[in-house]
């Protein structure tokens, strides 16, 4: 655990932020890992798969992402004042909310994937397939959402070097997972889901072991009092969030009509550009994490005059860790493209995914 208010701001932020970077590069590797195995050895068929509900899946993410981030400003604030019984009982008692809440969501997206599909406009060729990824994939969505949670917890206090490993580990289970369920058991799109499932999962047991670690180091009663009342000051942080999260991704969800309505091809070269945005958004995204931390702490510590410097040392750090990827795949556009397809697949599907990632 770390107080980032000490210390010089500019080797505290590279410091902090370079493993923070890592994990959200390693993090969304295993997304596009899916998508590279689903390419190279299932064809733009399998592309179209895991591509064609991805904007759904983004939208209702992005409001559990954005509570949580801001959820995590908050106990941020607690950790830097010093509050650790009360961090402690407010993180279990949002993590058993939000559980609850994902369970509900995910259960009503299967049992109202028919009409979603038809808004969708998913091909006839890969309806089957897409039915049996996606209703595998709401298990991984659960995990996956709580590790976000759990992991901007851990970040506010300090911690960036065992999200790291835990993000490296789940790359490593997605790799070699994907390999053997499609190479060795050919199980499909399936496979790739149920790899998924089994990443998230055990890299969600590490968090919860290293959470509860710290709440024991900071000499915090061992019960766990979970209490809604808690919850009243965080939704002033998580909701705003939420909505603006919300506003980001819905209008990827609202056009993917427009673009599985193109067919296959339009379907599986979308999939393969969200991928490299994605990558490139958590490079960012990571990055910005430091600024946020920093800040929170601040307020928490009651150290305001250290903001204003922040913010510029925050747009340094972000230009040093995103700009180098974000040229790499501007130049090089196609090869960048061609991870994702068989060296056979069709010219539209390639230059559909040229055009989209030139303007991406």
């Amino acid at each position: 655990m770390k107080d980032l208010t000490k210390g010089n701001i500019y080797k505290t932020f590279f410091l902090f932020g370079i493993p923070l970077v890592l994990a959200g590069v390693f993090t969304q590797a295993y997304s596009v890992i899916n998508s590279v195995v689903a390419g190279k050895f299932l064809g733009e068929t399998g592309l179209a798969v895991t591509g064609a509900t991805a904007p759904l899946d983004n939208f209702v993410n992005s409001l559990f992402w954005g509570f949580g981030s801001g959820f995590a400003v908050y106990l941020t604030r607690l950790f830097s004042a010093k509050e650790y019984a009360k961090l402690k009982h407010s993180f279990f008692t949002g993590y058993i909310l939000i559980t609850v809440v994902l369970i509900v969501v995910e259960t009503l997206l299967v049992v109202f994937y028919n009409p979603l599909e038809k808004m969708l406009k998913i091909d006839e060729a890969i309806k089957k397939d897409t039915f049996i990824y996606f209703f595998i994939l709401r298990f991984a969505q659960i995990f996956a959402v709580l590790n976000t949670l759990t992991v901007t917890t851990l970040n506010g206090m300090g911690i960036t070097g065992y999200t790291f490993l835990m993000s490296l580990i789940s790359s490593v289970i997605n790799i070699v997972g994907n390999i053997l369920s499609i190479i060795a058991l050919h199980m499909g799109v399936a496979g790739i889901a149920l790899t998924s499932i089994l990443a998230a999962s055990v890299v969600q047991v590490g968090y919860m072991v290293k959470i509860t670690r710290c709440f024991k180091a900071l000499n915090v009663e061992k019960k766990i009092q979970p209490n809604v009342e808690l919850m009243k000051p965080a939704l002033s942080y998580g909701l705003p969030n939420m909505v603006q999260q919300a506003s980001m991704w819905v209008v990827g969800f609202l056009i993917s009509p427009l673009i599985n309505g193109m067919g296959v091809e339009a379907t599986a070269s979308y999939a393969v550009v969200m991928q490299i945005y994605n990558f490139l958004a958590a490079i960012f995204q990571n990055s910005s994490k430091t600024v946020t931390t920093y800040v929170a702490q601040c307020i928490g510590a009651k150290q305001p005059e250290k903001i204003k410097k922040s913010v510029l040392v925050a747009f340094l750090q972000y230009m040093a860790f995103t700009l180098p990827f974000i040229l790499v795949c501007t130049i090089f556009y196609k090869p960048v493209c061609g991870l994702f397809f068989k060296a056979n697949a069709s010219d539209l599907s390639k230059t559909y995914a040229y055009d989209f990632a030139r303007i991406y």
